[in-house]
């Protein structure tokens, strides 16, 4: 075989070397005539040196015995992988043709590719010769790769009802695919339903799929996982604080969700932004969220709502109101004093979180006007003059609105009902 870029071959190479007539500054000269690589007389000298080792160890191996003076086989493959590459793979040859597997094995790992690549060929070469040739085994430390870190799965959380439960995804990847815990909760009664599935990776692909999702009174949205975490723990701490006891599969999803975070995460609706107008605008909006889906079925608690509904009624009948406007400012008088009534600073505090959730979810689905007017009803809410605000008298108003009427009173309507939360 003839190197790259010259004509003189190994063999022909390897046969001057053998050559005793020929000097070192002869067999130079014939490199460069062809082409090769060029070679000082002393690395010729010190080839040839090298080509007397291996074959002193031919000619014992011959007679059954171990060579006196042999260089150990990892030196002989060090002095060799330092001389020109021509040189080089005119020595891997005669190592074949003398043997030499120790040699081979450690030359097939030479970082010279071409050196390495010949060595490995020449170790085939004496298998194919009857020869049982050792395994090459890889050197230095092996390197451990890290299996491949699945996708962690998402977490889900749907929008809040009228009574203040959601349902809560929260999910952990697992070697055979996805555990999933699901919870119904609410911020009144906690956890009102627990359990946990496991599913393969397509089966979890599905089940994310079937969710609830725009365009309905329920939809669903991805959220951290630490806060669906947190989100699980807030609702067993405040049904706990209100004396309701969770499900006793709650103790069984506690082994799979683990701890909750020591702190409460950052809530994602913190990232909107009110605009060039800031927050006042939005929160005057506030009212108008009620037109929104999500809001619409949201009333206050069944007796606060069956009060109002009883003097609304009054108003519709009384005689003291000549018209419908008169009706009307009437209405929104007891409106005000209910809402005032209602939004104790328990219930200021419950709403405001309702409505940084709801925040969360409208933006998820770029609904960013009513976002934004949930975003900032909640942090009026956060304040002394929070059951004020618009949104708190609309609260009552949008659930009975026309009922102030003449002849419109009517018996008090039951609470809208929503579906399930929790998709099995």
């Amino acid at each position: 075989m003839a190197a790259a870029g010259h004509n003189l071959g190994t063999v022909e190479l390897l046969a001057l070397l053998r050559d005793g007539s020929l000097k070192p500054d002869s067999i130079a000269e014939e490199m460069a005539c062809a082409g090769a690589h060029p070679c000082t007389a002393a690395q010729i000298a010190e080839a040839r040196e090298l080509l007397g080792l291996l074959q002193q160890e031919r000619t014992a191996q011959s007679a059954g015995l171990a060579a006196e003076g042999a260089a150990a086989e990892p030196e002989v493959a060090r002095r060799i992988s330092s001389l020109p590459e021509p040189l080089a793979l005119a020595l891997v040859r005669a190592a074949g043709d003398a043997q030499r597997q120790d040699a081979l094995v450690e030359l097939a790992a030479a970082p010279q590719k071409a050196l390495a690549k010949e060595a490995k060929r020449e170790l085939q070469r004496l298998k194919q010769r009857g020869v049982q040739v050792q395994e090459i085994r890889p050197r230095g430390d092996p390197v451990l790769k890290p299996p491949p870190e699945a996708e962690a799965p998402a977490c889900y959380a749907s929008s809040i009802d009228a009574y203040g439960e959601r349902a809560v995804w929260w999910s952990r990847a697992t070697r055979g695919g996805v555990e999933v815990v699901q919870a119904v909760v609410s911020d009144v009664k906690g956890i009102l339903a627990i359990d946990a599935l496991a599913l393969s990776r397509r089966n979890f692909r599905d089940f994310a799929k079937r969710l609830p999702r725009q365009g309905g009174v329920v939809t669903s949205i991805e959220v951290p996982k630490d806060h669906a975490r947190w989100l699980i723990a807030q609702a067993a701490e405040e049904g706990s604080r209100n004396g309701f006891a969770p499900p006793p599969a709650y103790a069984d999803a506690l082994r799979i969700l683990g701890p909750a975070p020591q702190d409460p995460p950052p809530p994602p609706a913190a990232s909107i932004e009110f605009g060039p107008d800031g927050e006042l605008p939005h929160r005057l909006a506030g009212a108008a969220l009620f037109a929104d889906p999500l809001l619409r079925t949201w009333i206050p608690e069944d007796e606060a709502l069956r009060s109002f509904a009883l003097k609304v009624d009054e108003i519709a009948v009384s005689r003291l109101f000549i018209d419908d406007d008169q009706r009307r400012a009437a209405f929104d008088r007891a409106a005000d004093e209910a809402a005032e009534a209602y939004f104790t600073p328990q219930r200021r505090v419950r709403y405001a979180r309702r409505l940084l959730e709801t925040a969360h979810v409208l933006a998820s689905e770029n609904r960013l006007d009513a976002a934004r007017a949930a975003l900032a009803v909640s942090r009026d809410l956060a304040t002394e003059q929070g059951a004020k605000d618009a949104f708190c008298k609309a609260l009552f108003t949008h659930a009975l609105e026309g009922r102030y009427r003449k002849d419109a009173a009517q018996p008090p309507a039951a609470p809208p009902t929503t579906g399930g939360l929790i998709t099995p």
